[in-house]
């Protein structure tokens, strides 16, 4: 089976992977630039649908193209199984209707947003700049994909936002939906700006805003955009975080990935004694001899920061380990914490005696 649901899923999945490194991953494949680039991921999903759902996969283009290009696109691949970006740049040269085509379904699949939306402040900027300039160089003008990028670069989002803040917290039914079409945006200055006005929310935000926060506290690619949304979460622990989500934000402490490990260290460390629970203090110690120099630093803050519940003697003794670590920032943040800890440790024996 295939349809536009599971090619937009697929894509994603392309996406995920070129967002971590998109200028390395454009010259590993040998590609000559960004927008082939872009367009073979569009592709792809379709290219291994036709020879498995060859019906469906028709059908689903025809939904999105079905004009000169479209069958220009379906011959290039009967003759090339697997077309390169340069068979599918070289193409684009020689073919308005090729280039036609390829726009819309970049279009209709959001291929771009998808793509800026995985990236930090440095590299959107760097791929809509890219993609402008390299647009120059095929026969059609992608009014299109120009409009987009103008849009995506536009300040009428932040604009608005920034009009929110004379509510002092107290969001209409409308402010609450422009601040969660906000934390979607494909610009990560934008996301970051909705996550802060919700640090100063009055009451508690619909359970879908606080899971979208949470989400793009443990997950988004730009760490300006996590530490604003770890933040906001701290602000509101007491009207956002429930047993479950404090369950789901320790699962991400042993992800695979170590980008994930470091931010969900960070959002339990902007959470303080509410993260104290023992199995949240026993990961984190875990976490320190983590291979990721990035999630050591972040799990020996969080448990500092954590305070009077882990301030435990086999704490004590892992940080003062962890201060012996290769990494500076690692020693440095072990050694602050090491010294929090001891106190809260010392208060604790005299409150007792």
């Amino acid at each position: 089976m295939f349809d536009q649901h599971i090619w937009r899923q697929q894509l994603t999945d392309h996406l995920e992977i070129f967002a971590r490194h998109p200028h390395r991953e454009v010259q590993l494949a040998g590609n000559p630039g960004v927008v082939p680039h872009l367009a073979l991921r569009t592709l792809m999903p379709f290219l291994n649908a036709l020879y498995d759902y060859p019906v469906d996969a028709i059908v689903t283009l025809a939904t999105i193209a079905h004009d000169t290009g479209a069958n220009l696109l379906i011959s290039r691949i009967i003759r090339t199984r697997y077309p390169t970006a340069i068979d599918i740049e070289r193409d684009m040269r020689a073919s308005i209707d090729l280039c036609i085509t390829i726009e819309r379904l970049m279009i209709e699949l959001n291929t771009i947003p998808r793509a800026i939306q995985r990236l930090n402040a440095r590299r959107s900027f760097w791929l809509c700049s890219t993609i402008e300039r390299e647009l120059d160089v095929y026969p059609w003008s992608f009014v299109w994909i120009r409009d987009l990028l103008r849009e995506l670069n536009s300040q009428d989002r932040i604009d608005a936002l920034r009009r929110l803040r004379s509510r002092n917290g107290r969001y209409t039914t409308a402010d609450l939906a422009l601040i969660e079409s906000a934390l979607s945006d494909a610009t990560a200055q934008t996301r970051a700006y909705a996550a802060r006005l919700l640090g100063v929310m009055v009451d508690a935000p619909p359970p879908a805003l606080t899971h979208r926060l949470l989400e793009i506290a443990l997950r988004d690619s730009d760490a300006e955009t996590r530490f604003a949304a770890a933040r906001t979460i701290g602000l509101l622990r007491e009207r956002v975080i429930t047993g479950d989500a404090l369950t789901y934000i320790e699962s991400h402490l042993f992800h695979e990935d170590g980008y994930y490990r470091s931010s969900a260290a960070l959002v339990l460390g902007q959470l303080g004694e509410d993260a104290g629970k023992p199995s949240v203090v026993q990961s984190l110690c875990q976490l320190l001899h983590d291979r990721d120099a990035y999630a050591r630093e972040a799990a020996a803050r969080a448990l500092g920061r954590i305070g009077p519940p882990a301030a435990l003697p086999q704490v004590i003794a892992a940080l003062e380990k962890a201060t012996q670590d290769d990494d500076v920032q690692v020693h440095e943040a072990a050694t602050d914490s090491l010294a929090l800890l001891r106190q809260f440790a010392e208060l604790s024996v005299q409150a007792a005696a």
